[in-house]
């Protein structure tokens, strides 16, 4: 065989000698091919290994450096203060008191189960906690950004021990948080309603607001004004960084970005009104034995809401922190629903309180003139249908301003709905009519959870309840009666736009920051000659109508009595609605007691004790309020 051929196809061959006798292993010939691949195999490997290398060090760099500084150090968060909420006159309606809370954040707990559980037990042990919820929690979730709150308003004594443990507790954290508090609302509980309360964010919640900075461990506004201005009060967080060693204990402070406040809110509100509001109407409550009402009172120049009172209503200090179940359990089953604020989102029929508008509308259609008169006999009867006035034998020859005086049903329902040779608004132009003054919609308050009242309609009739629209229909529609409802909100807001010439406006919480002056901006709803006339009207509703108990008063009041019949076996709901001075509005007064029987009775008395109380803090502060 030859050489070559010999390197090329011997796989191996033993090499022996001998010496003195004894045979001994020289080495062993491997192929040339063998030989090659032997060679470049692990030449292969260390240049992919290297290719790798060079990738991690250079492409990948920045990326493993981030992972490693993550695990070298630890960011916490530092909480912002919540914003303040006052009065109209800087008094505080809602503030923080400082407390000590505890979180875990699972992504920092020790990754040996051992030594997981030995530092949920000893932090268990500290707080007063049962270990099996915090190891519930800690397998929840291992994001590096979930924290939970484990401990609320924890003791000084057990901060102070928890601070010196918590070298040893990786994972945990103490932070002086805040707890809010609500000063005024323990006396005057019907501020619980418009002033809201804070909680734990819903998983609802913590999934819609992660994406903005929210963790499990936040508070958010859950109702009223809390929630409306949540962005506002809530601030931006700070952060603290700090370097922890392998078993992710902290060894040595980093940085620390310092938090942003949250904006301190004012209101239009007055507390001392509010109280007032609210005294008076449980006072008539009483009186009427009834349970349920609500008080509106505002600046019908800019909308401005200077009182807002629904009862019955609850303590919302009794949710900061966290509300007990038993608490919570009596409100919700309770019949009367303190919870539900229904100034802004209980709906009703309006009774009589709507004729102003109707009226309004019947003048701008020249449907009547200001001295048109239709007479009154104690009803109209439409084949065998009857349709009442409340005076028995009637009122007489009246106007449209004395209709609204002595709220006249007879002339309403003609107007409204027409009868023998007049012809009246008609169902069309009347919804129309309410629609333009802002029933049917929300006001837009800058408050959650306002309700939009309801404006039926022939088709809406025909499609829910399968029957055709009838004359009786819209005369009901005409007296604020039937299927309308409204809320006392849109009652002050249609009231305001009469008492400030015909503009709507939009009620509002929030203070101006300019002063308030009479509402000119875009068209008004109807002419001034239109709007004077039911302003007249208005005001003889007080001068010898079913107002008049408020004659008597120091500054000339208009309103709108109103008794609204929604059940045939429960009592009317009262209904007042007002305005003062007449000649220069600049108050707006409307009161509902649910069941609460005739308006002139129960309602203006309310309201009486309301504007006394406006006229003298207005008198008190030099004539502005």
């Amino acid at each position: 065989m030859r050489g070559e051929d010999f390197q090329h196809e011997v796989l191996f061959e033993e090499s022996t000698t001998t010496v003195r006798g004894q045979t001994i292993f020289v080495g062993r010939i491997f192929a040339y091919r063998r030989f090659l691949v032997a060679m470049i195999f692990p030449i292969v490997v260390l240049v992919a290994l290297g290719i790798r290398a060079s990738w991690m060090q250079i492409a990948q760099g920045a990326e493993y450096q981030v992972k490693a500084e993550a695990n070298r150090l630890r960011e916490q968060s530092v909480l912002p203060r919540r914003g303040i909420i006052r009065d109209r006159q800087g008094r505080i309606l809602a503030d923080n008191v400082p407390r000590f809370q505890v979180t875990m954040t699972p992504f920092d707990l020790p990754r040996n189960l051992e030594e997981r559980d030995a530092t949920l037990g000893k932090a268990s042990r500290i707080l007063g906690l049962l270990i099996t919820d915090l190891q519930s929690m800690a397998s929840t979730s291992t994001a590096r950004d979930e924290t939970y709150a484990v401990a609320e308003q924890v003791p000084y004594e057990q901060a102070m021990d928890l601070v010196i443990a918590l070298p040893d507790l990786p994972g945990f954290d103490l932070q002086v948080a805040a707890r809010r508090r609500y000063p005024f609302s323990t006396e005057i509980e019907s501020l619980s309603h418009v002033l809201g309360y804070v909680g734990k964010l819903s998983q609802e919640e913590l999934e819609t607001k992660r994406a903005i900075g929210y963790v499990r461990a936040d508070e958010i506004g859950k109702t009223g004004l809390e929630r409306s201005y949540e962005d506002a009060l809530r601030g931006a967080k700070g952060s603290r960084i700090s370097e922890v060693d392998a078993h992710g204990r902290i060894r040595a402070l980093v940085g620390e970005r310092a938090p942003t406040d949250g904006a301190d809110v004012r209101l239009s509100l007055d507390v001392e009104l509010q109280r007032m509001a609210e005294t008076a109407l449980r006072d008539e409550l009483k009186l009427a034995k009834v349970n349920r009402g609500a008080v509106v009172a505002m600046d019908p120049r800019d909308g401005s809401v200077l009182a807002l009172v629904s009862l019955p209503a609850y303590n919302d200090n009794n949710f900061s922190g966290g509300v007990s179940s038993t608490v919570y359990k009596a409100l919700i089953e309770n019949p009367d629903q303190p919870l539900f604020p229904r100034a802004w989102a209980g709906t009703y029929p309006s009774g009589s309180t709507v004729k102003i508008v109707v009226a309004t509308a019947a003048l701008a259609e020249k449907i009547v003139t200001p001295a048109t008169t239709i007479f009154s006999s104690g009803g109209i009867r439409i084949g065998q249908w009857f349709f009442p006035d409340w005076k028995a034998g009637g009122h007489g020859q009246v106007t449209v301003r004395s209709a609204i005086a002595w709220s006249v049903n007879t002339f309403f329902y003609m107007v409204g709905g027409g009868y023998e040779s007049m012809v009246g608004l008609g169902v069309d132009r009347l919804t129309d009519w309410y629609r333009r003054f802002g029933l049917g919609s929300k006001t837009g308050i800058d408050l959650p959870g306002e309700g939009s009242g309801f404006v039926p309609s022939q088709k809406w009739k025909e499609e829910t309840k399968g029957e055709r629209w009838f004359v009786g229909d819209t005369y009901n529609l005409s007296i604020g009666q039937g299927d309308l409802l409204v809320t006392p909100l849109q009652v002050a807001a249609y009231t305001s736009a009469i008492a400030n010439g015909g503009h709507k406006i939009v009620p509002h919480l929030d203070f101006p920051e300019t002063a308030p002056t009479s509402t000119n901006t875009g068209e008004p709803l109807a002419s001034a000659d239109v709007i004077s006339t039911v302003q007249q009207g208005m005001r003889e509703n007080v001068t010898y109508g079913s107002g008049r108990a408020l004659v008597n008063m120091p500054m000339p009041v208009s309103g709108k009595t109103g008794t609204a019949q929604w059940h045939s076996e429960k009592n009317y709901h009262a209904w007042f609605t007002s305005y003062a001075p007449s000649d220069k509005p600049e108050v707006v007064v409307t009161v509902l007691l649910e069941e609460g029987g005739e308006g002139s009775s129960v309602s203006v008395p309310v309201a009486r004790k309301v504007l006394e109380t406006w006229w003298n803090l207005r008198t008190a502060r030099g004539g502005t309020f």
